[in-house]
């Protein structure tokens, strides 16, 4: 499988570029520079420059992760106490695995003192190699899942709490 990736390179002189990103060091790279002219209003002619990495990922390859399932599941309840009031929390990570880099999918659960998980309101994404949250579902939607299940499950809920 063939996967490209476009970045932005600058020009050191008039046959090395500096890459604004590195090719990740566990891809097969070739690396396909493309210099076309430009006009400019002043008469001088300027270069665009497009580096384009071509990487081949094997099917078997896998990208190393940092961080186990259990610092991912810190991280995410971390953000979730930040960010949410009481009565949710995370579930069990899933990782993902991309082509340049892993996450970990956190589900987030809207829960009750003796009902237990209620369900899922939204979910997490959690770099793969630092306990950092670099996604979510936005906290308002959360809120408003959690209201309609607690609204759907509110007997349930009420029965617990008795």
């Amino acid at each position: 499988m063939n996967k490209e990736l476009i970045t932005g390179a600058s020009v050191l002189d008039g046959t090395r570029l500096e890459l604004d990103q590195a090719v990740p060091q566990d891809f097969g790279q070739r690396l396909q520079v493309r210099v076309s002219p430009l006009r400019s209003t002043q008469g001088h002619t300027l270069h665009e420059l497009q580096a384009v990495y071509q990487t081949d990922v094997a099917p078997a390859a896998r990208v190393q992760t940092m961080l186990d399932a259990r610092q991912a599941m810190i991280a995410a309840n971390q953000f979730i106490v930040e960010h949410l009031p009481d009565r949710f929390s995370a579930g069990l990570p899933k990782l993902v695995l991309f082509p340049l880099r892993s996450l970990w999918l956190v589900p987030v659960h809207l829960t009750y003192p003796g009902a237990g998980i209620v369900g899922e309101v939204g979910m997490l994404a959690v770099d793969g190699d630092l306990p950092l949250v670099v996604g979510w579902t936005p906290p308002e939607e959360m809120e408003v899942i959690a209201h309609q299940l607690y609204e759907e499950k509110r007997d349930e809920i009420e029965i617990a709490f008795s």
